[in-house]
């Protein structure tokens, strides 16, 4: 190396570190005047991982709209994490709940967490329809991604920087509904009998256009929107490729890390209703897609709690596609949760009723 190439690169290696330590400053001075209005702004997640503290609560849970929604019969209005909670009085629950999140949200909660919190035990709400392309590309997703985009563990100002680039999914409403189109497209499986179609966007182009139920029974428009819908929702296939599965694995393994005891909830869905408009088709298809989440997790030290078919279809108070339950549908949720907490863990709950 001659003398002039060695008094080129450190003069190269100079402006770098003086562009570092620049760098270095304008963050901590953006940490310490805009960071906190930016961060108010544009994250509410962050609150809730202080949660765990502020509650000084062993058991988390984590949920979505399920968790807090009520029937409008319901004198009853506590949240599953509540009727959880009253059934385990030795111990202090604490309630994460957020409507539309999911896997990705949760993991970015958890692992936000701080260390000295008093958590032992962890339990995710799995919503089986956050696997669907509907929900993937969900017109709430742009706003959620914002929230990730603050809740990472980097500098403020990269952080910002992100935001001003827009780093995080900002389609417009032609492109997102562009990117269902494909997604449901991509919603293959595959059935132990010869079935006309392949995909989720062939079931439901079929279902809507003959404008009849899977027996043939022709239906009224609303109830055909309705069985579109579900099909839209759950006629997939899981497996390690979907993106809401590896957001089940960073929790794994984090709770892993962590030293806590994970609990993945599989929500009940209309199995009923299901049953009847899509048939044992569907069924078949979202029967083995809780089996994958159980025989997937339960081997590395997850407690999973199937609830798929724990809720009958008079305890779902809206006639659409949700996990809404009134009090009796949150009650049997609770129950079964508990129930396989117990046989894990010595948690000495109290047994009986709500």
């Amino acid at each position: 190396m001659t003398d002039e190439t060695r008094h080129i690169i450190l003069k190269i290696g100079k402006k770098v570190l003086w562009l570092f330590l620049l760098l270095v400053v304008l963050d901590i001075i953006y940490r310490f005047t805009l960071y906190p209005r930016d961060l108010e702004r544009n994250c509410t997640l962050a609150e809730y991982s202080k949660i765990p503290v502020r509650d000084t609560a062993d058991i988390i849970y984590l949920g979505e709209s399920s968790n807090h929604s009520f029937g409008p019969a319901d004198t009853d209005k506590r949240s599953i994490a509540t009727m959880i909670g009253d059934l385990m009085p030795g111990h202090k629950m604490g309630s994460i709940s957020k409507g539309a999140v999911h896997a990705g949200i949760y993991y970015d909660i958890l692992r936000n967490i701080p260390r000295e919190s008093p958590v032992k035990t962890v339990i995710v709400t799995v919503n089986m329809r956050s696997f669907s392309s509907e929900w993937i590309y969900s017109n709430l997703e742009q706003a959620l991604q914002k929230e990730q985009i603050m809740m990472k563990k980097a500098p403020a100002l990269y952080k910002r920087m992100l935001l001003a680039f827009k780093a995080y999914a900002h389609w417009s409403e032609g492109e997102r509904s562009n990117l269902v189109r494909k997604g449901l497209k991509r919603q293959t499986f595959k059935l132990p009998h010869p079935f006309p179609y392949k995909n989720a966007s062939q079931w439901d182009r079929a279902t809507a256009g003959n404008c009849q139920l899977y027996n043939g029974k022709h239906a009224s428009a609303d109830t055909i929107e309705l069985t579109c819908h579900y099909i839209k929702c759950f006629a997939y296939q899981l497996d390690d490729k979907n993106p809401r599965i590896r957001d089940l694995d960073r929790i794994a393994r984090l709770c892993q890390r962590r030293g806590w005891t994970l609990v993945y909830n599989i929500l009940a869905d209309n199995m009923d209703q299901i049953k009847t408009l899509a048939g044992p088709d569907l069924e078949y298809l979202m029967q083995n897609n809780a089996q994958y989440i159980v025989q997937r997790y339960e081997p590395k030290g997850v407690i999973v709690v199937n609830n798929q078919y724990s809720v009958r279809e008079s305890d779902f108070f809206e006639n659409f596609v949700t996990e809404h339950y009134s009090r009796r549908g949150r009650q049997a949720i609770a129950e079964k949760v508990v129930e396989q907490l117990n046989k894990k863990q010595p948690y000495n709950s109290t047994a009986g009723q709500l």
